[in-house]
């Protein structure tokens, strides 16, 4: 039993006319009206396992026809199916449409799930938009005048948040891994030419690691990507300098006689320095950039502090007592955290600070850092950022999610993204990465969304680890989107509906068709492209389905049933085994072959036979003909074109077309080029006929 969602919507909106609608109430009222269809609907969805779960799914379905039904609206109301307009009071499937859109009940872990062709990738646009810019979704659905000026705003808003950083697509397959997905080794080639090995993110860990450090702390002065700097003030913790820097939002350094660094000559006493010093004060006052990070030693071995640069160098003739006289190089800096007393080992590979002054640390992140202080329980200064600056969301789109090997692809990081574990969370959980050793967390503010094709690995054999930990949103086929679309007087949508029909029956329903192939006819509604389509899409697509076995893509193309052999898209043929192999020789029970009449793609009877073989039968009447010696040229109400020599059909249309065409001196090509199809051919030899009587 089918769930006519259309249908029982109308019925609801005749019923209450004029009420105001949400989705998800909508929804409701469709569950407690119609219980028999609504459990049909939940036992064929392997994702489906409770009321609740039908009803949100309804709404989203609901929601997802919005533009359809607006855009029919005056139609609808003179067929008296809707007499009132639907008002959509929600601006998603359950969110009020405010300028505070929320996006509490928005899942961290979603996959869209379906058959090929449902517009599963199309439709992670507006999905990472309900995520990153609720407010902006819900205003443009409402006020945008068509699905094609909807499409180019929500797609030029999602190339900005792309453009941005805060979305990232990935697509799995066979060869992705862990070391694409987390972290892995990268060989590179240094200046001396030898081979090292660096540890390099993936693409999961570059966005946790930026998603971290978004929001409050940029209200600290952190930039983008900031490079992290070791710095010791006067040697290890417990000098008066440190102090003093420490207590005055400072860093300072020594080899004050050098004088200002900012002039482009230098004096004796620089030049008579070694080259880590000079190497030390280059990096002090020209490298170290505003919005960088120091990390002041307290040791060897430990941190003591943490701070961003807020300012530009500067030099200090006189120095501030009791401070030593050489002091005089010095960077304003906001220390995020003081009296730390951490080991910096498991960040930095495992390696203790070297004596240098002032040098770039290259092993970790400052994401990484954050990470490292929060699972050590370190508290900033200070609330970094303000309660109007929480942390923006960021997106991780994945396409194709099941044709990877998932427990190779997430690793242990498959427990840190559930919910509970993330960072901040009651129960969060930390663990060592396997390269780099240093400790890592999923942030809260990090959604995963995926699609799966349900044709290339059905739900149910989906790994048990990640279903547990993503919610699943079904995306069927949707033939109610081709409504009123014909092509020469055939229903696509009554097409659509009649092949899946047939697919489900014979194999399941994660093998349908999706309705995304044919919505190009939308703006084409000529046979030549319901032709392209089927012979480039649909039947490809059926042979991967049933393996080539071409008896069943024959039932389910309805061919068994079409009376005329040229509306067949697939004809069988006896082989002739003794004239093959010889006599003796036995083949087993294929003693047949099959071929792809691609005459039938070009005749309208062929997608009328699909539907119903006695429709196309009817459609066999003449409204034109021809004789031209011993062939008759029939045009046919469909507009497709028949050829019959004294009476009987011929075996191939076209070959007989050619055959006529090279008598009567007719080109075979349009002036541009291409060829004549079928159609187009049988028209002219039937002008040029008329033309010489």
């Amino acid at each position: 039993m089918a769930f006519k969602l259309r249908e029982r919507v109308f019925e609801l909106l005749k019923e209450v006319p004029g009420k105001e609608w949400a989705p998800q109430d909508l929804a409701k009222e469709l569950a407690n009206r119609y219980p028999d269809e609504c459990q049909a609907k939940l036992d064929r969805s392997a994702a489906l396992e409770t009321q609740d779960e039908l009803v949100q799914q309804l709404a989203r379905e609901i929601f997802g026809s919005r533009r359809r039904w607006e855009a029919g609206y005056a139609t609808l109301r003179s067929a008296g199916k809707n007499p009132v307009r639907l008002r959509w009071q929600n601006g998603s499937a359950g969110m009020p449409v405010a300028e505070d859109v929320e996006q509490t009940k928005i899942a961290l872990n979603q996959i869209l799930f379906g058959p090929p062709g449902t517009g599963k990738t199309y439709q992670i646009v507006e999905a990472a938009l309900e995520v990153l810019d609720p407010t902006f979704l819900a205003n443009q659905v409402r006020e945008s005048g068509t699905d094609a000026e909807l499409r180019g705003k929500l797609k030029k808003r999602f190339d900005e948040l792309e453009a941005e950083g805060r979305i990232c697509f990935t697509t799995f397959h066979q060869s992705f891994s862990y070391e694409d997905f987390v972290e892995g080794l990268r060989a590179v080639v240094d200046d001396s030419g030898q081979v090292q090995y660096n540890v390099e993110p993936g693409v999961f860990k570059r966005l946790c690691d930026q998603a971290r450090t978004s929001g409050a702390v940029l209200g600290v002065g952190v930039r983008s990507n900031p490079r992290i700097w070791k710095i010791s003030i006067n040697g290890t913790f417990g000098s008066t300098e440190l102090g003093y820097c420490l207590a005055h939002g400072e860093a300072r350094i020594g080899w004050g006689r050098t004088g200002d660094l900012r002039q482009e000559e230098r004096n004796e006493y620089y030049k008579e320095r070694g080259s880590n010093d000079q190497n030390t004060l280059n990096a002090f006052s020209r490298e170290i950039a505003p919005g960088d990070i120091l990390v002041c030693i307290h040791s060897a071995e430990d941190i003591s502090a943490v701070g961003v640069v807020s300012g530009e160098y500067r030099f200090e003739a006189t120095v501030p007592s009791p401070l030593r006289s050489d002091y005089q190089h010095v960077l304003p800096v906001t220390w995020l955290y003081k009296d730390l007393h951490l080991p910096i080992a498991p960040l930095n590979g495992e390696r203790s600070f070297t004596q240098k002054t002032v040098y770039p640390l290259d092993r970790f992140t400052w994401g990484d850092l954050l990470s490292y202080l929060d699972s050590k329980g370190a508290k900033p200064v200070k609330p970094m950022g303000t309660a109007e600056q929480p942390r923006l969301p960021y997106v991780l789109l994945i396409d194709e999610i099941n044709r990877g090997n998932v427990a190779r692809i997430f690793g242990e990081l498959i427990t840190l993204i559930e919910p509970s574990k993330r960072e901040g969370a009651p129960e969060a959980l930390s663990v060592q990465l396997p390269y780099s050793k240093k400790p890592f967390s999923v942030p809260d503010n990090v959604y995963m969304i995926g699609t799966m094709n349900t044709a290339d690995r059905s739900l149910a054999a989906m790994d048990i680890a990640l279903r547990r930990r993503f919610s699943f949103v079904e995306m069927p086929p949707r033939a109610e989107l081709l409504e009123g679309l014909e092509v020469e007087g055939v229903s696509i949508e009554l097409l659509l509906t009649t092949l899946n029909r047939r697919v489900e029956a014979l194999l399941d329903r994660d093998h349908c068709l999706g309705h995304a192939y044919f919505m190009p006819l939308w703006g084409d509604t000529r046979i030549e492209r319901l032709a392209m389509i089927f012979r480039q899409q649909i039947l490809p697509l059926l042979q991967e389905y049933f393996f080539e076995d071409w008896q069943r893509i024959h039932w389910v193309l309805n061919d068994h049933r079409k009376n005329d052999a040229e509306d067949r898209f697939l004809q069988e043929c006896p082989a002739d085994i003794d004239e093959l192999f010889g006599e003796g020789v036995s083949v087993g029970r294929r003693t047949s072959q099959w071929i792809i009449n691609d005459e039938a793609f070009d005749r309208i009877e062929a997608y009328l036979g699909v539907i119903d073989h006695k429709a196309a039968a009817e459609s066999h009447a003449a409204v034109h003909e021809v004789l031209y010696e011993d062939w008759l040229v029939r045009k046919l109400v469909s507009g497709s074109i028949e050829v019959k020599i004294n009476g009987a059909p011929v075996g191939s249309t076209m070959r007989a077309l050619r055959d006529i065409a090279a008598r009567l001196a007719v080109p075979l090509h349009y002036a541009g080029g291409g060829k004549l199809n079928t159609r187009a051919l049988g028209q002219r030899i039937i002008q040029e006929i008329e033309a010489r009587r």
